[in-house]
């Protein structure tokens, strides 16, 4: 019964670590996060052709769960942004693996981002320094992130991840408002192309990181000029060293306008620049969410397991020294049955020497 018990208790320590640790650290249904960012806009000044005074922005990023399907989760990512102008919302919905956060398939009836398998949410549990994949859904392509090195934040071991990414904007809702610009600047379009008359204008005015490139090409340009605008982004994370969840956010992205020559982008002028990193609030409200969930697996990690394997290993120590016991007595009562098989006294009670003794005496 106690080796039972022993190896039962053995099973279980390792359920807990291999089966109960990994169910413990799914994404729970009702998941929800928030990350406060602050930060500088800066756009496009029409005296100079370059960007203007910075100004003070702030953003919000909500995370949260609208559905699960067992092993895989719907989560929508919201992030609007406080301009001068005006609030700005992008909206987001991807389909990841409740275990380790990587890309799954969606549910039936879900519309969600492809991804392209990048991290939309976290990098799975030990992860460590290695490079990674992020989705940059207003450029709707992957940038690789490298380490940059260790810190401690609010309390917390974390690894800082930072990676660049160059590229046309995908995201409608972002294109928009930079195409209506366009269209309002150039007094026609639909901000698609630029009069090659209004390039040939400012041409002489750009900084001169830009003049050169279009002053050459212009003599090949058409009368409408096909445009594209690009973004160059910055970004870069803290994670955290045992979860792998960003402990702190920070994007720098700069929008271009490019006008088109042969399928090539030939850069004209910039038209924002936006840089935000998470506030210490933000921060700090991550790091004791992480620190919560830090101890809740480092107890299912380790300390449940050794508990449960100690107990079991004690009990199967007991059993066996019980066994070992009773072998040692079952070995020690074999001789004495054959002594007695032998007696001449055989069946009669044993008696001591001195009462054998005794008739002689009287």
């Amino acid at each position: 019964m106690r080796v039972t018990i022993g190896i039962a208790l053995l099973v279980a320590a390792a359920l807990v670590r291999f089966v109960g640790v990994p169910f413990a650290c799914r994404l729970p249904e009702g998941f929800a996060s928030s990350q406060q960012l602050i930060g500088e806009y800066q756009t496009l000044d029409p005296a100079t052709f370059d960007l203007g005074t910075p100004t003070a922005v702030a953003a919000k990023r909500d995370t949260a769960v609208e559905q699960t399907d067992w092993a895989t989760a719907v989560i929508r990512s919201t992030t609007v942004l406080d301009l001068p102008s005006g609030p700005l919302t992008s909206e987001y919905r991807y389909a990841v693996d409740r275990a380790d956060y990587g890309q799954s398939r969606a549910p039936s009836g879900a519309r969600v981002q492809d991804q392209l398998g990048g991290m939309v949410i976290s990098r799975p549990i030990g992860a460590g320094k290695d490079s990674f994949k992020v989705y940059n859904p207003v450029l709707d392509k992957t940038q690789r992130m490298k380490f940059t090195g260790a810190s401690e934040i609010q309390g917390r071991e974390a690894y800082g991840f930072s990676g660049t990414a160059t590229g046309l904007v995908a995201d409608h809702q972002l294109l928009v408002p930079y195409q209506s610009a366009i269209a309002d600047m150039a007094k026609t379009g639909d901000g698609t192309t630029i009069p090659k008359l209004l390039l040939e204008m400012i041409a002489p005015n750009l900084p001169a990181r830009y003049s050169a490139g279009l002053k050459a090409v212009l003599p090949e340009l058409p009368n409408e000029v096909p445009i594209g605008f690009t973004i160059d982004d910055t970004t870069s994370m803290t994670l955290d060293k045992q979860l792998g969840a960003p402990i702190t956010l920070a994007a720098e992205q700069t929008t271009i306008l490019n006008v088109f020559v042969d399928l090539e982008l030939v850069p004209v002028l910039p038209l924002s620049k936006l840089a935000l990193h998470s506030t210490d609030q933000s921060a700090a409200e991550a790091a004791r969410f992480m620190a919560d969930s830090g101890r809740k697996l480092t107890v299912f990690r380790t300390y449940l397991p050794i508990v449960l394997a100690s107990a079991a290993l004690t009990i199967l120590a007991i059993a066996a020294a019980i066994r070992s016991t009773g072998r040692r007595r079952a070995g020690r009562s074999a001789p004495d049955i054959e002594i007695a098989a032998a007696d001449p006294l055989l069946g009669q009670p044993v008696r001591a020497q001195h009462e054998l003794l005794e008739p002689q005496r009287r």
